[in-house]
């Protein structure tokens, strides 16, 4: 977004019924996240003139949000009406005309709000109507009017930029249409929505919306015993304890499965617990019913010292700030101690019958560890902390830290931004802290219509060692302000590859490329914030010099280009992806 990270985010309100109950129940779920939020509210079923409009509410406000809530009741009204004249060609082209208007709506919006959010979503059409019983023994149906307007949407959302769609479907199914549709409010109000569903779709939405954001957990820690099985495996032993194909065992078999899907959206998974660690890891490694095995976790921590402790040396070892965790644990006592100790760490209550695991937790993963998009680096991800063991071991054996460099065989592979990595630069500008200079959050439109402009340069850096490929963990964007001077916009890298003097080599092979450009002088701006402490000297330890501000402070560094050449170091081997941007 363009105004700065936790200013007031603006959001309009659209939809074909009334939704005010909704509006205030997301802002009031947002607020509690700590996002800040300004509404406007479109009129009842007015959406379409607030669009056609110029000068209405909608484009005055300019909106970083838009929310478009059209329901499928209202978009199909004559077919619900009346479903016995209409056959299936006829339902196939009225889902293609209303899928095609709101395409024209979102073209609308798009020529005259280009960086704005909009998030629709899929619809979902009463269960039981008139032609209950004839819809599968006759050409008479309306299901397949939902069917085909949400096929629309998954190709609407995906050939345009910043369209995000919110499963309201899924949902409705979940929660039963009985308990979504309030017939009462519908015929007072005009609301299709009942408080309970009002409930269940503002938090839907928020938890897409911070996903949107970057607003996400990134690691859940996890207790053993009676979590990952049933038991204690101090006293029960492997033999003993409840993890199995059949009966009770089963349940933790599937909450298993369900944690090793939430690891291959790159989430962490991490073990925090009291025990004997020979014990639990003789499960880990030779139980034949576990779908976990030791390497599915990123780190670990299985002694009988207090686990807050032990959370904070997870913390420290996964380099991740407190807020990134989400803590689960059979015990209330050790909740409420977590809690207590680490407020920033999100501690779930969690059901007693491990039959309810698996449904708790894709709960809990869609609110905490949401995502809109999966990249290469999320898929790998607990692959490249566990190369990160290796490389601390390297580390101790080495002699010297040059040394070390050195054994890491180190390439870095830099190019211009393009429509493939996107994506990832997207993701690295929304969530990364600690080695960010300025920490600006743009979006995804906001960094292509940047890709485009010839007076702005993003550059990504892909890291790769003698242990693993980590991926695209670096982005510069350089904007010229001059002829011959450009600024540093952003500069970040994963919290993952800091300390290898990686930075260096990325900023030294950018000033390369920038006095190609004709650039001879760059100014790097330095933004502090509550996390970012680890990028605070790298200006001067580069040898820029102090122009405004002061140390630790806001601040601009200026390096003359023609007399400063910032080495890259000799242990880093740089290969350029590309001498052009990508189209």
């Amino acid at each position: 977004m363009t105004e700065a990270p936790g200013g007031p985010v603006r959001l309009a309100v659209l939809s074909s019924s009334t939704t005010q109950l909704l509006t205030d129940a997301l802002g009031k779920e947002l607020g509690a996240c700590g996002w800040i939020i300004e509404t406007w509210q479109s009129g009842f079923n007015q959406y379409r003139q607030d669009i056609a409009d110029p000068a209405s509410g909608l484009f005055l406000q300019r909106p970083h949000i838009i929310l478009l809530h059209l329901d499928g009741e209202d978009l199909f009204a004559p077919y619900l009406t009346n479903p016995f004249r209409n056959g299936p060609e006829a339902r196939r082209e009225a889902s293609r005309n209303a899928a095609k208007e709101l395409e024209n709506c979102l073209k609308v919006i798009r020529s005259r709000l280009p960086e704005a959010l909009v998030v629709l979503n899929t619809i979902c059409l009463p269960p039981i109507h008139a032609l209950t019983g004839l819809e599968h023994h006759s050409p008479l149906g309306i299901t397949d009017l939902a069917w085909h307007y949400n096929s629309e949407l998954t190709r609407i959302a995906s050939e345009q930029p910043n369209v995000l769609v919110n499963d309201v479907a899924a949902l409705v199914t979940q929660l039963g249409y009985t308990r979504w549709f309030d017939p009462r409010l519908w015929h007072l109000a005009r609301c299709r929505l009942s408080a309970s569903a009002t409930k269940a779709l503002a938090r839907s939405l928020a938890a897409l919306l911070r996903a949107w954001k970057g607003d996400v957990r990134k690691c859940l820690v996890l207790d053993l015993d009676n979590i990952l099985w049933g038991g204690i495996i101090g006293e029960d032993r492997m033999e003993g304890i409840v993890l199995g194909e059949e009966g009770p065992g089963l349940a933790f078999v599937e909450f298993q499965r369900e944690l090793a899907n939430l690891a291959r959206k790159g989430i962490l998974l991490a073990i925090c617990s009291k025990n004997n660690e020979e014990d639990a890891l003789e499960v880990l490694r030779h139980h034949p019913s576990m779908r976990l095995q030791l390497e599915s976790f990123a780190a670990r921590r299985i002694n009988w010292r207090d686990k807050p402790a032990n959370l904070c040396e997870l913390a420290a070892e996964l380099n991740l700030g407190l807020g990134s965790f989400v803590f689960i644990d059979d015990s209330p006592i050790e909740r409420g101690l977590m809690r207590e100790a680490l407020p920033e760490v999100y501690v779930p209550d969690w059901p007693k019958d491990p039959s309810s695991f698996r449904l708790a937790l894709l709960d809990l993963a869609w609110e905490q560890f949401g995502r809109i998009s999966l990249t290469e680096e999320d898929r790998s991800r607990t692959a490249m902390y566990q190369a990160e063991i290796d490389r601390r071991e390297l580390a101790r054996s080495s002699s010297t830290l040059e040394g070390y460099y050195r054994s890491l065989q180190m390439v870095a592979q830099i190019g211009f931004a393009d429509q493939f990595t996107t994506p990832r630069i997207v993701q690295l500008i929304q969530k990364t802290n600690q080695f960010n200079l300025t920490t600006r959050r743009y979006t995804e439109a906001e960094v292509r219509k940047m890709m485009i402009s010839p007076d702005v340069l993003i550059l990504w850096l892909r890291l790769s060692d003698r242990f693993s490929d980590s991926g695209i963990v670096g982005v510069l964007i350089t904007k010229q302000c001059s002829a011959n001077v450009w600024t540093i916009d952003t500069m970040l890298l994963s919290c993952r590859v800091i300390g290898r003097t990686v930075e260096n080599a990325f900023l030294g092979f950018a000033c390369q490329i920038l006095k190609g450009r004709g650039a001879q002088e760059l100014i790097g701006e330095y933004i502090p914030t509550k996390k970012n402490v680890p990028a605070a000297n790298f200006y001067r330890d580069l040898g820029f010099g102090l122009s405004e501000g002061q140390e630790g402070a806001s601040s601009l560094w200026q390096v003359d280009l023609r007399e400063k050449q910032i080495q890259i170091p000799e242990w880093i081997t740089v290969k350029n992806a590309g001498d052009k941007p990508h189209a």
